[in-house]
C-alpha cells in the first residue's frame, strides 16, 4: 500500500467516522429528549391520579365528618387542600411541553377549585343542629358529585392523551436504545480498525524507514570505502606516474569551429617530464603543447594530430632542441579520448653509448675476422709441414727400421703421434674457425637420419667399445645439417670415449619440445623462435665434477691428462660455438662415476 492509497483511506475512515459520530449524536439527542418526553408523560398521568386521588380522599373525608361529626375526617381534606394546588402548577408546567393538554390542565384546575369550595360549602352546611341534611346540602351534595364527575373525566383525558403520545416515544426510546449501542460499537471497531490498520502501517513504514536507514548507512559507508580506495588509487597512480622514470604528459585537443585540431592543452604531468622538460610541474598543466613547447610544431605536431585522429601509435626517437640544448628522446604517443598520452625518456647517453658500442662491435668483428683468417691461413699453413714430418717419418721406419735400435724407434713413434696430434689440432681449429663462416644456409634438419649417419661413421668404436647407442624418435630442428652431425658425433664420441672399466657405454639420446617463452634460463638464451627441441645426450661414463659444467665448453680444456684419454680439448667448444651459432645453446650435467647428460637447444623447424 502506497502513501497516497493510505492517505484516502485514512479520509474515507474518518469521513465515516465522523458521520457516524454526528448520527449517533443525534440519535443519543433523540433519546434522551424521548426518555425526558416520557418522563414528563409519566409524571403527568401519575400526578394528575394523585390530584384525582387527593380530591376523592378529600371528598370521602368530608362525608366521614357529616356523618360521624369527627374532625379527624377532614385530615385527607386538609392534605387535598393544601397539595393539589402545587400537583397542578406542576401540571402546568409540565403542559408547557404537551400543547395539547394545556387546556385539560386548566380545566382540571378550575374544576378542582370548584369542589374545593363545594367541599368548603358543604362542612360549612353541615353545622347543623338536626342530623338531616338540609336542602342546600343536597344541592351542593348534587353539585359536587357532577363536579367530580368532570373532574374523573378531564383526568381520564390527561391520561388518554398522555399515554397515547407516550406509546409512539416509548417505541421511538426502544429503537434509539437498540441502535445507539450498535452504532457505538461500529464507531469503536471502525476507530479501532483504522487505529490498528494505521498502526500497522505506521510500523511497517518505520521498519522501511530502519531498513532504509540501514541501507543508506551501509550505502555511505560503501561510498565512504569506494571515495577512499578512488583517493587510494588516484595517490597509487599519482605515486606510480611520479615513480616512473619517463616523462609522461597527457593532452587533449583543442579544435576549431571546423573541428580542426589547432593545438593541445596538457591535462596530466609527472615528476619526470617536469625533469626531463625543465618546466614545473603545476605550471604545465593547463598549458598549450605549442606555447610550452614550440620544438613540437611541423612533423611531431602532425603526427599527434594523426594518433588523436585515427588510433595510430606513435613510436619514434628523436633529437630536440629542448632550451638551446639538442636531446635525443625516445618518444610514444597512444590516443585518450579526444587527445593522446605521450611517454617519453632521455635517451642521448643511450645513443652515445649505442655509437660507441656500435664502433666498438665493428672492430670486435673486424678483429674476429682478422683472428679466424689468421688462424684459418695458419692452420692451412701449418699443414703441409706436420704432412712432411709424418711422411719422413714413415720413410725412416721402412727404410731404416732394421737399422734402429730399440730407443731410436720409440722417438719415431713418439715424433709420429705428436705429429698426428697436432695435425688433429690444427683440423679442429680450421673446423672452429669454419663454423661461423659457413656458407650453408639453415633448413630442416631430420635427427633420426643424422643419428643413423653418426652411427654409420662411430660404427669401429661402438664395435671396438661393445657400446649401445639408443635413439628414439626425434623432431625435425632448424640447422646447417653438417653442423649439427658434427655437433652429435661428438658428444656421442665423447659417451663412448670417457667411459667406465668393465662397464659397457650405453648413450641415450632423446628430445622433447619446448615454448620459446618456457626456455631454462640456465641456457641464457633470448628467445627468437616460437618453439624449440632439447636434445639430451646422456651416458653412463665416468661423468665429471659438475664445478667443471663451463669449464668444459673452454678451447683447449681438458679435465684428464693427454695420455689418459686421446684428444685435442676442443671438441666441446666447437659443440658450444655450433649451437650458440644456431640460435641455440648447450648445457651439461654430471654425476662421478654414474655418467653425463648434454642437454642442447635448437630451433624447431616447426
Amino acid at each position: 500500500m502506497n502513501l497516497n492509497s493510505l492517505r484516502i483511506l485514512f479520509s474515507v475512515t474518518v469521513g465515516i467516522l465522523l458521520l457516524l459520530c454526528i448520527w449517533t449524536y443525534w440519535n443519543l439527542s433523540k433519546y434522551i429528549e424521548t426518555v425526558g418526553n416520557i418522563h414528563e408523560a409519566n409524571f403527568t398521568i401519575q400526578t394528575t391520579t394523585q390530584v384525582l386521588s387527593l380530591i376523592k380522599d378529600a371528598e370521602t373525608g368530608h362525608r366521614g365528618y357529616q356523618l360521624s361529626d369527627n374532625e379527624s375526617y377532614l385530615e385527607p381534606y386538609f392534605i387535598a387542600k393544601s397539595e393539589i394546588p402545587i400537583m397542578i402548577d406542576k401540571l402546568d408546567s409540565v403542559s408547557n411541553y404537551q400543547p395539547e393538554i394545556i387546556s385539560k390542565v386548566d380545566q382540571l384546575r378550575v374544576l378542582v377549585q370548584n369542589q374545593m369550595e363545594i367541599i368548603e360549602k358543604i362542612l360549612r352546611a353541615a353545622k347543623r343542629e338536626t342530623p338531616n341534611y338540609q336542602p342546600e346540602e343536597l344541592r351542593l351534595m348534587t353539585e359536587g358529585k357532577l363536579n367530580m364527575d368532570q373532574i374523573r373525566e378531564v383526568a381520564e383525558d390527561i391520561s388518554k392523551i398522555t399515554s397515547g403520545s407516550t406509546k409512539i416515544e416509548i417505541e421511538e426510546e426502544g429503537g434509539f436504545r437498540k441502535l445507539t449501542p450498535i452504532n457505538f460499537l461500529v464507531i469503536v471497531l471502525i476507530a479501532f480498525g483504522g487505529i490498528l490498520l494505521l498502526f500497522t502501517r505506521a510500523v511497517q513504514l518505520l521498519e522501511e524507514r530502519d531498513k532504509k536507514s540501514k541501507y543508506l548507512t551501509k550505502a555511505l559507508g560503501e561510498l565512504e570505502e569506494a571515495t577512499e580506495r578512488s583517493n587510494q588509487v588516484s595517490r597509487l597512480l599519482r605515486n606510480v606516474l611520479d615513480s616512473s622514470r619517463d616523462g609522461i604528459l597527457a593532452y587533449e585537443a583543442i579544435r576549431n569551429n571546423d573541428g580542426e585540431i589547432r593545438d593541445f592543452k596538457i591535462l596530466l604531468a609527472n615528476e619526470a617530464a617536469t625533469l626531463l622538460t625543465n618546466r614545473d610541474q603545476f605550471k604545465l598543466v593547463g598549458q598549450n603543447l605549442l606555447e610550452v613547447f614550440p620544438g613540437n610544431k611541423g612533423y611531431l605536431f602532425n603526427e599527434y594530430c594523426r594518433v588523436t585522429e585515427n588510433g595510430w601509435d606513435f613510436k619514434s626517437e628523436i633529437e630536440y632542441d629542448l632550451d638551446g640544448k639538442l636531446t635525443w628522446f625516445k618518444v610514444l604517443a597512444t590516443k585518450f579520448e579526444d587527445g593522446f598520452v605521450v611517454t617519453f625518456s632521455d635517451i642521448t647517453k643511450e645513443k652515445e653509448t649505442g655509437i660507441k658500442l656500435a664502433n666498438y662491435t665493428q672492430e670486435l668483428k673486424r678483429s674476429n675476422e682478422d683472428l679466424e683468417q689468421f688462424a684459418y691461413v695458419a692452420s692451412h699453413d701449418l699443414q703441409e709441414p706436420l704432412r712432411k714430418i709424418r711422411s719422413f717419418g714413415d720413410r725412416l721406419l721402412m727404410k731404416y727400421k732394421g737399422d734402429l735400435d730399440e730407443n731410436g724407434q720409440i722417438y719415431i713413434d713418439r715424433m709420429q703421434a705428436a705429429a698426428k696430434r697436432m695435425q688433429n689440432l690444427i683440423e679442429d681449429l680450421l673446423a672452429f674457425s669454419r663454423i661461423t663462416r659457413s656458407s650453408e644456409l639453415p633448413g630442416a634438419v631430420d635427427l633420426n637420419l643424422v643419428f643413423e649417419e653418426i652411427k654409420d661413421d662411430l660404427e669401429d668404436q661402438i664395435c671396438r667399445k661393445n657400446a649401445l647407442v639408443e635413439v628414439e624418435m626425434l623432431p625435425k630442428i632448424l640447422g646447417v645439417k653438417s653442423q649439427v652431425q658434427r655437433l652429435f658425433q661428438n658428444l656421442v664420441s665423447n659417451g663412448m670415449k670417457f667411459s667406465r672399466d668393465g662397464v659397457d657405454p650405453v648413450v641415450k639420446i632423446t628430445a622433447k619440445k619446448i615454448k620459446g617463452e618456457e626456455l631454462p634460463e640456465k641456457f641464457s638464451i633470448t628467445p627468437k623462435y616460437d618453439n624449440y627441441v632439447a636434445v639430451t645426450v646422456e651416458d653412463n661414463g665416468i661423468g665429471f665434477n659438475e664445478k667443471y659444467k663451463d669449464q668444459i665448453f673452454n678451447v683447449f680444456q681438458r679435465l684428464h691428462g693427454k695420455n689418459e684419454f686421446e684428444g685435442t680439448g676442443i671438441g666441446l667448444a666447437i659443440c658450444k660455438k655450433i649451437a650458440t651459432h644456431h640460435g641455440g645453446g648447450i648445457v651439461a650435467e654430471s654425476k662421478e662415476g654414474v655418467g653425463s647428460k648434454f642437454i642442447v637447444i635448437f630451433p624447431s623447424s616447426s
